[in-house]
């Protein structure tokens, strides 16, 4: 490549109509550089296929380069196709802000649990963000030891016995959505397929399917919600047992992970969907949408709940120890898996 067509920083700087010190700025992370005019930088570097240097630019100071650490602490016990979108969004915003992100996962296993413990008290990083479900029990020891942590895709348990700040999804609401829209094609014989009784979203997803149903003078038949994993196949489990149980139901919410798993099993027991069956999800995967049929979701915005996750873990305006609880609202997706079209002879 010749000098003249070399994609230099004095090249991106000259289309751009800004000085080259602007230029290596706003090439950096966390630039001062205002965002119109560091996005028009991006754009012509992008164009120009430049590509930074080794040495690009004056030494930066040696503090710049302290980044600091956030500790980021999976729950392996439930929902793994949902975490992998939230933590991606953490990831990225924790770069974005250059701070390094350390993923730790923590499973059923004491032991592990116990390691976790000591690595943490150890540990002297930023911040610590904990997503998913623990036993309250293990939950109260990590904010022990942790007291500065946030809870992601958390809605709070009264049984915690320490102030906590805590970030989720408005769950009862995303059930109402999902109920409110089968009710209004005409089921009533409405399946919840959820995850363990101790779990948040469990409690969440009931509280608003049986307020839903009062609302609706419709009865709620305990029979028909079917406990499991919050796995594809332990969904399908539970509704293969209900069918052969001779349990009658012409609708179901769940979550997107299960959805998968029970409408295999319902084409298996060829049962069509949604004619005989209607199936709403609930998270909003992008798996959803290549389902067949395509799956009716309530989608709970997770990118924005990991933004806002590390902005309130690094706002040095929030002081630890004190209580916080942040629920985002979820929106239905509607496609071809819930339809509006019930057959009277099922009714």
């Amino acid at each position: 490549m010749s000098p003249k067509t070399t994609p230099t920083a004095a090249r991106i700087a000259a289309m751009c109509g800004v000085s080259v010190m602007t230029v290596s700025r706003a090439l950096r992370p966390n630039s001062p550089v205002a965002p119109q005019t560091r996005q028009r930088i991006l754009e012509a570097a992008e164009s120009l296929g430049y590509r930074p240097a080794l040495n690009m630019g004056r030494p930066r100071r040696t503090e710049t380069l302290d980044r600091q650490s956030v500790d980021v602490i999976l729950a392996m016990a439930t929902k793994p196709l949902f975490y992998s979108a939230l933590l991606v969004s953490i990831e990225q915003e924790l770069t974005r802000r250059w701070h390094d992100c350390v993923i730790r996962t923590c499973g059923t296993d004491y032991a592990q649990f116990l390691t976790l413990c000591e690595v943490l008290r150890s540990r002297d990083s930023m911040g610590t963000l904990v997503l998913g479900y623990m036993p309250v029990e293990q939950l109260q020891a990590l904010l022990d030891v942790a007291p500065d942590a946030i809870l992601v895709d958390h809605t709070g348990d009264s049984r915690l016995t320490s102030p906590y700040r805590s970030i989720g999804f408005d769950n009862a609401e995303a059930a109402r959505l999902a109920v409110r829209h089968l009710l209004a094609a005409g089921r009533r014989r409405i399946a919840l397929v959820r995850g363990p009784a101790d779990h948040y979203f469990t409690r969440d997803v009931e509280q608003g399917y049986r307020e839903c149903l009062r609302e609706a003078r419709v009865k709620v038949r305990e029979e028909l919600i079917l406990d499991t994993d919050f796995t594809a196949a332990g969904g399908a489990r539970v509704v293969a047992q209900a069918l052969a149980d001779k349990r009658e139901f012409d609708a179901v919410f769940t979550n997107d992970e299960m959805a998968c798993g029970i409408l295999r099993t319902l084409h298996e027991h060829k049962l069509r969907v949604p004619e005989d069956v209607a199936v709403v999800g609930c998270d909003g995967l992008p798996i959803g949408e290549h389902l067949v049929p395509r799956l009716t979701t309530v989608v709970l915005p997770y990118e924005e709940l990991g933004q806002m996750a590390v902005e309130q873990l690094l706002d040095k305006r929030g002081k630890p120890g004190a209580a916080s609880r942040v629920r985002l609202v979820p929106r239905l997706e509607v496609r071809e898996s819930s339809g509006v079209t019930v057959d009277t002879h099922r009714r």
